[in-house]
């Protein structure tokens, strides 16, 4: 098969750079290989990417490899190149990003999702386009592969491009504080997420304890000494017992202020590859991205805002539980089993009824704990978004990050992007105004003493007091706040991946044009083995499936597939999905598949052939179409 060549559109020139002091352009990079992020900040995909890109930047050092990023906004206040900088300096970003306005670079490169990664060879030609957050040994041994090529060719650059990136460190005693939670005496614990810490304060600000060294990373121990890793959500269970989302770190952790100790109880401080299924030991499960917490008693709680769920771990047995959300990021109501969220990123448990503020689809969402099931108490879709008070029919919220109950169970929600706290009437789903003029809010808890509310204003890198009626805003001044220790701490490396072979090399398109209609439908493909090898028979084929555009039209009915190998070139495979009603005359969709199986060469019959793991990621782009059938066949271009 003859190499499909296709030449990287050049860089926008007219668009503006951030963290750097150079305007970079593929004809200034030629001989060097390319990394671009697509990203847009409200996404927590995209926030898995960052610590993949940082490993490359740091294994690729003094190597002709350059990591650059191309923000392409999703919501509208994420356009505000100021937005952005604040955002590159909270997620420690230190490449050039380019701010897409309009997603001129987005549509240039023809894009469909984020997060999205592109390899740009030195010669100006596209090596990949991988949608999804990237494996990120896979991703290392695919730029090995391409630098040895392009050595081999004589394309590829001596010496690396480098650019001044301004220093983004941020001063004073809070750095873009996420949640706050105010305990039974009445202290109030900030999730100092910049500084990688939590601090407690006194009603007055005066810090008493200072939760984690301020190294970003994940690490049991005394509360100095401890490492956390962008904390977010917290929970009191006493005045000196506090549980705390570890967001980056992926897990749960829990503070004993008496003891002085920190210690994981969920979670292994390393990203979960899949959505949670079933009931499972807490402290072996991988987690993604825990952002807030609510106790019951001994149940407690978490938005798992990385897999678009909702869990429970049992305080008493040292278990976590899924209690809903498939998995898929949309909006659907219903049983637990059944319903669908899309980033959960904030939580209030009034009675039995616990109340999400599920960001992506700018909507709060309530679970009847009793009944077993989802509904929306206001919102719509991932795209249905703005800053409208007023009914359930006619309101508007922009990327709500937090939720809180008043001391008679009402709900505010921290709307975020609109910089406003917003009254939401549980029953009605009607939205009011109750304060405006803060700088991206991410979270809030009623303090009982005063009868108000305490707000972190997380890009003001403050914690404010609000009136209940929202008439009074009041800065709290954080006294006594130690210096947070600065960097990362050391990460414990994996063993040897397992062998891969294609990294996103392979597209598959629909055969003739074939499009599914809304309803029950199958997707079919063939897994075709390697050039020159073929498939095991009888050893297994797992497949990992993500919907990564149109998740909210093109639901999944498993995620993963396990099949026994007939032999041969290639396997068959079938895909059960439904797609959802939808307005439009025609949509564009796509997966994407993880391959793993056993590959042997085409002699492996021979005394001492070899056969070896091999693993395979493919783009699946399927049309939805209201004239489309029930199946649609895929095959490579």
């Amino acid at each position: 098969m003859a190499e499909l060549v296709v030449r990287a559109p050049e860089l926008d020139g007219d668009l503006e750079w951030l963290g750097t002091d150079r305007r970079p352009t593929l004809r200034e990079l030629r001989g060097q290989l390319v990394v671009i992020d697509f990203w847009t900040y409200c996404c927590v995909n995209c926030m898995h990417v960052v610590p993949v890109l940082r490993r490359i930047e740091e294994r690729f050092a003094g190597r002709p490899v350059v990591v650059l990023g191309v923000h392409s906004a999703k919501f509208d206040a994420e356009q505000d190149p100021a937005r952005i900088r604040e955002a590159m300096a909270r997620y420690e970003i230190e490449h050039p990003v380019l701010v897409d306005r309009e997603m001129r670079t987005w549509s240039a490169y023809a894009v469909r999702s984020w997060p999205t990664i592109v390899v740009v060879r030195p010669d100006g030609t596209i090596a990949a386009i991988a949608p999804g957050e990237p494996d990120a040994d896979a991703l290392a041994r695919f730029l090995d592969e391409e630098l040895a090529r392009a050595r081999a060719r004589g394309t590829l650059a001596k010496e690396p491009w480098r650019a001044h990136a301004p220093s983004a460190r941020r001063e004073g005693p809070l750095a873009y504080p996420g949640k706050v939670a105010v305990g039974p005496d009445g202290a109030i614990a900030i999730a100092d997420g910049g500084h990688h810490r939590v601090l407690v304060v006194d009603a007055a600000g005066r810090v008493t304890h200072a939760i984690g060294s301020g190294r970003a990373g994940h690490a049991d121990g005394a509360l100095g000494e401890a490492a956390l890793d962008d904390p977010q959500g917290m929970a009191w269970r006493s005045a000196t017992e506090l549980f705390v989302a570890d967001a980056r770190a992926h897990a749960v952790v829990r503070v004993d202020l008496a003891a002085g100790r920190v210690e994981t109880i969920a979670g292994t401080g390393e990203l979960g590859a899949e959505p949670l299924v079933g009931e499972r030991d807490a402290r072996t499960t991988a987690l993604r991205s825990p952002w807030d917490l609510a106790l019951d008693g001994e149940t407690l709680y978490v938005a798992m805002a990385g897999s678009h769920q909702i869990a429970s771990i049992d305080l008493a047995r040292g278990r976590v539980r899924l209690v809903a959300g498939t998995g898929a990021e949309s909006i659907v109501d219903g049983p637990f089993a059944e319903a669908t969220f899309s980033q959960p990123s904030g939580l209030a448990l009034v009675g039995r009824r616990l109340y999400v503020a599920d960001s992506e689809t700018s909507s709060v969402r309530e679970l009847d704990l009793d009944a077993g099931r989802v509904r929306t108490v206001v919102g719509r879709g991932l795209f249905d978004f703005g800053d409208r008070d007023g009914p359930r029919e006619v309101a508007l919220l922009q990327h709500c990050i937090g939720i809180g109950a008043d001391g008679e169970g009402r709900l505010v929600v921290a709307d975020t992007y609109n910089g406003k706290l917003r009254r939401v009437d549980a029953r009605s789903g009607e939205v009011r105004t109750l304060c405006a003029g803060l700088s991206e809010p991410a979270g809030l808890a009623w303090e009982a003493a005063r009868g108000g509310w305490i707000v972190a204003d997380t890009n003001a890198h403050r914690v404010v007091r609000v009136a209940a009626d929202g008439s009074r805003v009041e800065p709290i001044a954080i006294e006594a706040a130690p210096a947070p220790a600065r960097g990362r701490e050391a990460r414990a490396e994996g063993g040897p991946a397992s062998p891969s072979t294609e990294w996103f090399t392979r597209l598959l398109r629909a055969r003739g044009g074939a499009a599914l209609a809304p309803g029950k439908g199958t997707i079919a493909f063939d897994v075709a083995a390697p050039q020159g090898k073929k498939l095991a028979a009888g050893s297994p084929v797992s497949i990992a499936l993500e919907v990564s555009r149109r998740s909210d039209l093109l639901l999944l009915d498993a995620t993963s597939l396990r099949l026994e190998s007939r032999g041969g070139a290639a396997q068959p495979v079938e895909i059960a999905v439904r797609v959802t009603p939808f307005d439009a005359p025609a949509v564009e969709a796509e997966l994407v598949a993880r391959v793993d199986a056993v590959v042997c060469g085409l002699d492996a019959d021979a005394a001492g052939a070899v056969c070896e793991p091999w693993r395979a990621w493919l783009r699946l782009p399927v049309r939805l179409a209201k004239d489309g059938g029930a199946r649609v066949e895929l095959s490579a271009e």
